[in-house]
């Protein structure tokens, strides 16, 4: 009996397999900051499109201006603009540790500003990202963007004490906002 129930269960198996080899085609179209799933748009003198890529630039700006004041805090609304292109709901960090001194950069949409100061950008108080977007570190900004939706960012430059403050990089980082485990 033992031995016909041992055979029937060769003979049906268990189901599972040890492994499969299959070839499917994958594609990937890289594209512009524009039109990329994060689509990153130039909307001041302060960005420009480089390439296929967003650079900010707070340097010279060709109207005699150089740079910012020393030993102050200078704000720039509506720097760039931020959209989704993809279909869903995007958590957005924007990780700053490629900058000198970066808890000296802010990063703010402008939905941020007006919850927190009223008329962008008309008033003077000037939220950082950090503290409202849910992103509690200095070494990122962050915050949500729905599916379709865009926002201005701005960028606060605090040179307090400085007669100089280099810039960097900064990254992108985008999860879904419904993912399994709050992203993905």
């Amino acid at each position: 009996m033992g031995s016909l129930a041992a055979g029937g269960a060769a003979v049906m198996g268990t189901g599972a397999f040890a492994s499969v080899e299959a070839t499917r085609s994958v594609s990937v179209n890289v594209a512009g900051d524009e039109s990329a799933y994060l689509g990153l748009k130039d909307t001041s003198p302060y960005a420009e499109m480089s390439g296929k890529q967003l650079t900010l630039s707070f340097d010279k700006n060709g109207h005699g201006g150089k740079g910012i004041n020393p030993d102050s805090v200078t704000t720039f609304d509506g720097v760039f603009k931020m959209m989704n292109n993809g279909p869903n709901n995007l958590d957005i960090t924007i990780d700053k540790s490629g900058l000198s001194n970066p808890d000296r950069w802010h990063f703010v949409p402008k939905e941020v500003y007006e919850e927190y100061s009223g008329n962008y950008p008309e008033d003077s108080f000037y939220p950082s990202w950090d503290d409202f977007g849910g992103y509690d570190t200095t070494n990122a900004s962050g915050g949500g963007l729905n599916s379709g939706g865009s926002t201005l960012v701005g960028v606060a430059i605090d040179a307090r004490d400085r007669s100089s403050l280099p810039g960097g990089e900064i990254t992108f980082a985008v999860t879904d906002a419904d993912g399994p485990y709050g992203s993905n």
